[in-house]
């Protein structure tokens, strides 16, 4: 298990540990089960992501689909808070508010007080009131509405 491997270490120094852990990987057939809050290193070291919110998986799937096409709101705007230094002007903030207690965790989907994408739904009631089918074989992202995420973000752009 590598928890924040990289964690306060300098940017070279960084480089060298996950070269090396690559190549162990490579040489040896192992497997990481890696924990990371640093995207850039989780994007080049995983071939698997599991994106977490408040301790409940909430996404699961091959790095690049994860990276690319995220499908559950935490997901994306987790993904959308990285600084891009190409992007012209700041990105918008996709998650208001704070996290809710673990102690007394929100009904329904654990994210639906923070999410962006529940304003913009005919019906948002589902959110509040009925958890999402869990992450499993079958299911990606655990969302009620995995489909309109994409979408959503498109009908913000110019």
């Amino acid at each position: 298990m590598l928890d924040e491997p990289t964690s306060a270490l300098d940017v070279s120094v960084q480089a060298q540990i996950l070269n090396l852990l690559l190549e162990l990987r490579a040489r040896h057939g192992l497997t990481y089960l890696l924990i990371s809050h640093d995207l850039g290193v989780v994007r080049h070291l995983s071939d698997r992501v599991s994106v977490m919110y408040l301790g409940r998986i909430v996404e699961r799937a091959i790095a690049d689909e994860v990276f690319e096409d995220a499908m559950h709101p935490y997901a994306r705007a987790l993904l959308a808070s990285v600084p891009d230094v190409a992007a012209a002007g700041p990105r918008p903030a996709l998650i208001r508010g704070d996290p809710p207690s673990l102690a007394d965790p929100p009904t329904g989907c654990a994210f639906h007080p923070r999410c962006w994408l529940r304003d913009r739904l005919a019906d948002p009631a589902i959110c509040a009131t009925t958890a999402p089918p869990p992450v499993d074989a079958g299911n990606r992202a655990a969302c009620h509405f995995p489909d309109r995420v994409a979408p959503a973000l498109a009908e913000d752009r110019p």
